[in-house]
């Protein structure tokens, strides 16, 4: 296997690092780095709205490409494992996406584990999906134009909602975008033993981040904390971005698998020779540019 030069030198780089896995969640809170995008990506106004949610006050924060009203819309989860990262570490990746794609983003600031564990951020993902399915027209968003993405476990919350889109009709999404999800907390897959150490996102930080999440085993097979075990007749169409040395490239690759055996129609790509999160450091990965040209031609379609 030929490892991309950016990547090796990025993996050399890191590799000095204390292991997340070995820090409390405060102490990750404060090293941890979402995104390496920087760069004037000018959009026309950034707004944070407080609503009050399930579990008290919970912000969005709304992203607008342009002052042009009736604007379609991406709902983004942010990943971190549940447990670190919020929403304003994803502020780069959020510009850019809405200069990318033209669409308004609307990325939710849920809460963290271990002080709120499942299924607190799964609850408070539906309210804000629920919120935006009928609150958009009162911000000028196109209602009828509503796509759901997520990274990592962002996207495993976007799962869930389009999961959860198919039966309530209080939400109304026509797409998914999954970058790297984590679909499947009990799985054991080929990914997982050949990259879970020295590729940047461990099987050790996984499992760590599974513990302070999840309330006890059980929960690792229960839809709304591991979108592989639900129900997705008729869940609506699918991006799904995997990266080649990433432990959840397997889980994130069969998820979409199970979509197409459904039914769902499914595009995906797997980048070579990158690792989870690419797309978010498109400063050091070249390729991760590409991940937004192919977010924004395939919710063209829709």
């Amino acid at each position: 296997m030929s490892i991309p030069k950016e990547t090796k030198q990025f993996l050399d780089q890191i590799a000095s690092f204390p292991p997340m896995h070995l820090m409390t969640p405060e102490e990750i809170r404060k090293a941890a780095v979402a995104t390496a995008i920087t760069g004037d990506i000018p959009i026309s106004a950034v707004e944070d709205v407080v609503l009050q949610g399930p579990h008290g006050e919970l912000t969005v924060r709304l992203y607008r490409p342009s002052g042009d009203s009736d604007l379609p819309v991406i709902l983004f989860f942010h990943g971190g494992g549940f447990v670190f990262n919020r929403m304003n570490d994803y502020d780069p990746m959020c510009h850019k996406m809405a200069a990318s794609t033209g669409r308004v983003i609307v990325s939710v600031d849920y809460r963290l584990a271990p002080e709120y564990k499942f299924p607190v951020p799964v609850d408070e993902a539906i309210y804000a999906a629920e919120w935006l399915s009928s609150h958009a027209k009162q911000y000028g968003l196109d209602a009828e134009r509503i796509a759901v993405a997520g990274e990592s476990v962002g996207a495993t919350l976007a799962a869930v909602v389009a999961q959860q889109a198919r039966t309530k009709n209080s939400i109304a999404v026509q797409y998914q975008v999954l970058l790297c999800p984590l679909t499947d907390w009990k799985g054991d897959n080929d990914s997982k033993k050949k990259y879970g150490d020295g590729y940047f996102l461990t099987t050790a930080l996984l499992d760590y981040c599974a513990l302070h999440y999840l309330n006890s085993p059980d929960d690792q097979e229960n839809p709304l904390a591991s979108p592989m075990y639900g129900d997705v007749k008729d869940v609506v169409p699918a991006l799904i971005i995997t990266a080649e040395l990433d432990p959840l490239r397997d889980e994130g690759e069969k998820y979409g698998q199970m979509l197409i055996e459904n039914g769902v129609r499914v595009t995906m790509r797997r980048y070579h020779g990158m690792i989870h999160l690419f797309y978010a450091m498109t400063d050091v990965f070249n390729d991760g540019n590409d991940v937004y040209d192919v977010i924004r031609d395939q919710l063209s379609t829709c």
